[in-house]
């Protein structure tokens, strides 16, 4: 089975509530080449952004992977095998709080509200359900020595996203 890896990263502002999204999708087989085999210049065509207004740091990343999941399924109409990398521990956790969180119907344990994020949570798991793709948590702002294929890929994604944001809030 072909496999597909999807990047996603979020910038928000806090103070004026918005924040940029965006994602990157490639084939599995391009993860395979050296780290200075991978140009910017070949991956920037492919990255796409999204402005988020109303926002937190939470929703953002929420909200970005379920857009990124989107445009995933508006181009691979056949089921391949989907990695998913985000340095989001929001979006990274998910799958391992889904129990606990189903169990308590997406209420607060302390005040027995839904919780804020509850529709993102639940569209998340809809999208799990229907693609059954992997998390993969990568670590954010790493060295640029210490860069393997991916850490190098979504650095760019990163950088990206931050110049986007500067960008539209100047």
């Amino acid at each position: 089975m072909k496999s597909m890896a999807l990047f996603t990263d979020s910038s928000l502002n806090p103070k004026i509530k918005v924040g940029v999204g965006a994602c990157l999708i490639v084939s599995g087989s391009f993860l395979d080449r050296p780290p200075s085999e991978i140009k910017f210049s070949e991956i920037a065509e492919l990255l796409k952004v999204k402005r988020f207004k109303e926002t937190s740091s939470a929703a953002l990343e929420l909200r970005t992977v379920l857009w990124a999941l989107e445009e995933y399924k508006k181009i691979f109409a056949r089921m391949e095998k989907l990695h998913v990398y985000s340095d989001s521990k929001c979006v990274t956790d998910l799958i391992k709080r889904r129990p606990c969180l189903e169990a308590k119907s997406f209420l607060s344990g302390s005040t027995n509200r839904l919780l804020n994020n509850a529709a993102l949570y639940r569209k998340f798991y809809k999208f799990h359900d229907e693609l059954a793709f992997e998390i993969i948590k990568v670590k954010g702002h790493s060295p640029s020595s210490s860069r393997d294929t991916i850490h190098r890929i979504f650095s760019f994604v990163d950088r990206e996203t931050r110049k986007e944001l500067r960008l539209w809030i100047v």
